[in-house]
């Protein structure tokens, strides 16, 4: 296991009455980090504590952010809009081909076909990696000793959302580690 200076949030009930489409309420966060997160990174070569960190606090703070916040056309537990969608495959992954299969290998094999932007929704290991890759493409300095309020400030500045704060990443992250 590795060393985390970040305390790992646990289910917190009352988080999941007021917000019962959040994460928490099927799993908890270690188990979201140990079973997709990790795995999802360590299999697309990126093995990074404070990155594991940022994309789980990305997922409980989209959870608990008010639909207002989240971006337009939001999709899946990260909040990912079709355009943002698009934009990884067409701007970033189209001159990755190596990166670009890796990522397509997560999807589903006949729905990504389909409707690939639905694989946001119901499939967390491809929508973990175009998360990561949404950070990923800003080519962000993330150190590996990152604390919350370092990982906080690289999501507000970083992560598509409308006028969410350092503070709802906090408060997010507070309120699952109660």
């Amino acid at each position: 296991m590795i060393a985390s200076p970040v305390a790992l949030p646990t289910p917190d009930n009352a988080a999941q009455d007021l917000f019962p489409l959040n994460l928490l309420a099927l799993s908890a966060a270690d188990n979201l980090l140990e079973n997709i997160l990790r795995p999802t990174l360590a299999y697309l070569g990126v093995r990074c504590v404070a990155m594991e960190q940022l994309l789980l606090g990305t997922l409980l703070t989209t959870a608990r952010l008010p639909a207002l916040q989240r971006g337009d056309q939001a999709i899946g537990p990260y909040a990912i809009s079709p355009q943002q969608h698009t934009d990884i495959w067409d701007q970033h992954l189209a001159s990755q081909p190596e990166l670009a299969s890796k990522v397509r290998g997560l999807a589903s094999q006949h729905c990504f076909l389909q409707n690939p932007h639905a694989e946001l929704g119901y499939n967390l290991a491809y929508a973990t990696a175009i998360a990561w890759l949404i950070y990923e493409r800003q080519q962000l300095a993330i150190s590996t000793r990152s604390d919350l309020p370092s990982l906080a400030r690289i999501w507000e500045r970083s992560y598509p959302h409308k006028g969410g704060r350092a503070q709802d990443f906090l408060r997010a992250w507070r309120a699952a580690c109660k």
